[in-house]
């Protein structure tokens, strides 16, 4: 009787543990705390046969995200930078990419502070294997809370030395994608180029560089 008791209170103070890490956001939605910060995670064959894909995932308190992911197949590497919002409800983790416009549903189980156990529940794209499962890691303190400058607004502007960089980074992180515009514009006193792109299917993206050290100078 004794063990069942202490059983019992275990399981309602993991239940509260939980309960007590979600907090609502200002679009009504709920973010599990547990969650936030930077996070790195591979897998193997997992989505694509021969294909190896590494990331880091920055879960922001305000419900957005940043996915820096990098895919290694056939002897290339190859970049890809996705955005959107996260969010949860009812144990189920909800990741919506702005640039697809889709949403993947993962199960997830928060093991440590420092581990973050998914399993897909519903995915976008089709999978080489019907049970897609990864572990989150905690990155080092001291990447937690910074913006990471993926390019894709003006906040988040990636500082180059040249026009020629801009497009390096295009192409290394918009595979495939055809040019569509390159517009000059100015913001609280700096310089940006922001080049919009097309992505094979479609899907519009748009990314933002600061040019204020070399805009005006004769090189």
């Amino acid at each position: 009787m004794k063990l069942i008791t202490l059983l019992q209170l275990a399981f309602v103070g993991l239940l509260l543990m939980s309960c007590s890490a979600l907090t609502t956001i200002s679009n009504g939605k709920q973010i599990d705390k547990r969650l936030v910060g930077a996070w790195e995670g591979s897998e193997k064959n997992e989505q694509m046969e021969g294909m190896t894909k590494e990331w880091i995932m920055t879960r922001n308190n305000d419900g957005t995200f940043v996915l820096d992911f990098t895919f290694y197949q056939d002897g290339e590497r190859r970049k890809n930078v996705e955005t959107g919002n996260w969010w949860v409800q009812d144990g189920k983790f909800y990741e919506a990419h702005t640039e697809s416009g889709m949403t993947d549903t993962y199960t997830y189980q928060v093991l440590d502070k420092d581990h973050i156990k998914f399993k897909s529940d519903m995915m976008s794209m089709e999978m080489n294997k019907d049970s897609y499962e990864f572990i989150d890691t905690r990155k080092t303190s001291a990447l937690e809370g910074k913006s990471i400058k993926d390019g894709s607004s003006y906040e988040k502007a990636i500082k180059v030395k040249s026009v020629p960089d801009e497009y390096k980074f295009a192409k290394e992180n918009c595979t495939d994608c055809t040019m569509q515009s390159q517009s000059l514009s100015e913001k609280n006193g700096k310089m940006y180029d922001v080049l919009s792109l097309k992505k094979p299917d479609g899907t519009e993206v748009r990314y933002y560089f600061d040019i204020t050290s070399f805009y005006g100078k004769m090189f």
